[in-house]
């Protein structure tokens, strides 16, 4: 039976629906042990129907946009989850089975209302530490098992198996940090009941037929505006191509290629065409690769305007990536460094929109996950450092792009550089700045990078990471300049040791860690730049006279 709302109370229950996901989002945040999500932010929040549909997804990570509906299926198409009981969860990290990468661990919670299961809780944080051959991004990987534990498709009950259970048990045993760990574990299954309460309290206001109509009116009120949005786009194929630098083992870079069919209100994305598999750490798993390519098509849509759930993608007839692509490898290939893939993903895709939606696509940016990772055993435990620096973005048709952020598939926030010492007393941050000089000019020049320099203080921490865009620079459009390439560099007695984008090094007391990021590429020539905005960025040193396209 369907209801019929007015307009007010869809208003209030679909922006309340979005509020519970979104406090979900900042409990965890609150409430998490690690930096890398009590800081960074490097989580995300979803709640879903009793069919696991999207209903309402907080502003965090896009590259997760969806991917709680893909470990959804697994573990629909796994267990009879009609049977699932109000203390039971369902847990996993594994991406072969609908997750992304080892670090990104999924838990699902039932809802209940008057013992009858009506929704799903969903939290995914990103953990500090899953064991594996480094503290951090295991740079010679060359399979999934040499990255950490691999959590399977996982029905577990809490009482049971957490505290001394076996499920909490299993996970400390196998990872350098326990505490941190569980501790974010913890934080998810306290987001999650976050939800459970707000929503209840929403069923106990306007009743359960009314919140469930409004669930779905909220959905399909998405799809309207993605479909008028992909009417307003004109019907063609639309191609456009572009590479990762390497897999951390051979030079060649990897192509990431797109076929994007317009037709009508519908769209087709196809990579064929795109590299085959590949040794390292470098592939994608599939579900990570269509949550980038979702996330693209959102922003040219909607530059977030549409509410995030099911709706927006119905659209998207469907995303064909070949099996057996780096965009879509076999068991058991390594896939931690997955976000160089997806931002390419995301590049290429904004490519090949340029050309006919101009004003709606940004260059390209630093666009990859710059993970800096350190890992050092003290005297009284092991401590694991890991860190998303941002670098330049884009330019756009209506602005320069912004200095200093995550890229857009990741959406991290830096680490406060008081709150890392604080937590890492084998490291001292000496500079944090802007880049300057390495934005790609334009009409709207790009974004600038980040300069970053850790003093090591204890012999035997290892730097372990990867990125990108150091041999590829990123490109600008309708004249636009690229950006600077990013560099990491150790400088140790007198010396400078250029470091690989993807690697694990050894670091000494002593040792100075230089982390350069990435510019991102102009937008328009730069001869049409206002000249008040080559005054001021002149003024404030972020552009140099050395590059004369800027300032004629």
């Amino acid at each position: 039976m369907r209801t019929n709302l007015n307009q007010a109370t869809f208003n209030i229950i679909s922006h309340g629906l979005h509020g519970i996901a979104q406090e979900m989002g900042e409990k965890l945040v609150r409430s998490a042990y690690s930096t890398i999500i009590r800081e960074a932010r490097d989580c995300s929040t979803s709640f879903l129907d009793r069919n696991g549909r999207i209903i309402a997804q907080a502003q965090f990570c896009p590259i997760h946009m969806n991917s709680f509906g893909k470990v959804f299926e697994a573990f629909a198409a796994k267990f009879d989850l009609s049977t699932i009981k109000p203390n039971e969860g369902l847990i996993t990290n594994d991406p072969y089975h609908g997750a992304q990468h080892l670090n990104d661990i999924v838990l699902f919670t039932p809802v209940f209302y008057r013992d009858t299961l009506l929704a799903f809780s969903a939290s995914l944080g990103h953990h500090i530490d899953v064991g594996g051959g480094a503290a951090g991004p295991n740079a010679s990987a060359t399979d999934v098992f040499s990255e950490g534990l691999r959590i399977p498709l996982c029905r577990f009950d809490v009482d049971r198996d957490l505290g001394d259970g076996l499920l909490e048990q299993f996970i400390r045993i196998n990872v350098r940090p326990p505490d941190d760990v569980m501790g974010d574990i913890y934080a998810q299954l306290a987001a999650n009941r976050t939800g459970q309460a707000r929503f209840i309290e929403m069923l106990d206001r306007f009743g359960e037929e009314t919140v469930l109509a409004a669930a779905r009116d909220l959905q399909d009120y998405s799809e309207r505006l993605a479909r008028d949005a992909v009417r307003a786009i004109p019907d063609g194929v639309y191609r456009a191509e572009d590479f990762v630098d390497d897999n951390g083992f051979t030079a060649d870079p990897l192509r990431v290629a797109v076929k994007i069919t317009i037709d009508g209100d519908e769209i087709e994305i196809d990579f064929e065409g795109s590299s085959p598999q590949t040794k390292g750490m470098i592939n994608s798993p599939h579900a990570s690769t269509v949550s980038a390519a979702y996330g693209a098509i959102a922003i040219l849509l909607g530059g977030g305007r549409i509410p995030v759930n099911d709706g927006l993608y119905r659209p998207i007839r469907s995303v064909k990536v070949p099996y057996g692509s780096f965009l879509n490898p076999s068991q058991p290939r390594a896939v931690r460094a997955r976000n160089n893939a997806c931002h390419r993903v995301y590049n290429s895709i904004m490519l090949a929109m340029s050309e006919v939606v101009p004003s709606q696509v940004l260059t390209s940016g630093h666009d990859t996950t710059n993970a800096i990772g350190m890992g050092h055993m003290g005297s009284d435990r092991y401590r694991v450092y890991m860190e998303v620096v941002g670098g330049g973005w884009g330019a756009s048709a209506g602005s320069d792009g912004a200095d200093v952020v995550d890229g857009y598939v990741g959406n991290c926030s830096n680490v406060p550089v008081e709150s890392l010492e604080a937590d890492y007393p084998f490291m001292r941050v000496e500079e944090y700045a802007l880049r300057r000089g390495s934005a790609g000019a334009g009409k709207h020049r790009g974004g600038l990078g980040a300069r970053r320099v850790y003093r090591i203080m204890d012999d035997g921490v290892t730097f372990n990471s990867y990125s990108d865009r150091f041999k590829i620079r990123p490109w600008g459009l309708f004249g636009g300049k690229p950006g600077a390439n990013s560099r990491f560099v150790v400088e140790r007695d007198g010396e400078q040791i250029n470091l690989p984008s993807k690697g694990n090094t050894e670091l000494r007391r002593g040792d100075r860690l230089v982390i350069e990021t990435a510019g991102g590429g102009g937008y328009g020539d730069p001869r049409d730049r206002d000249p008040k905005l080559v005054r001021d960025d002149l003024k404030h040193a972020l552009i140099t006279t050395d590059d004369r396209s800027i300032v004629q």
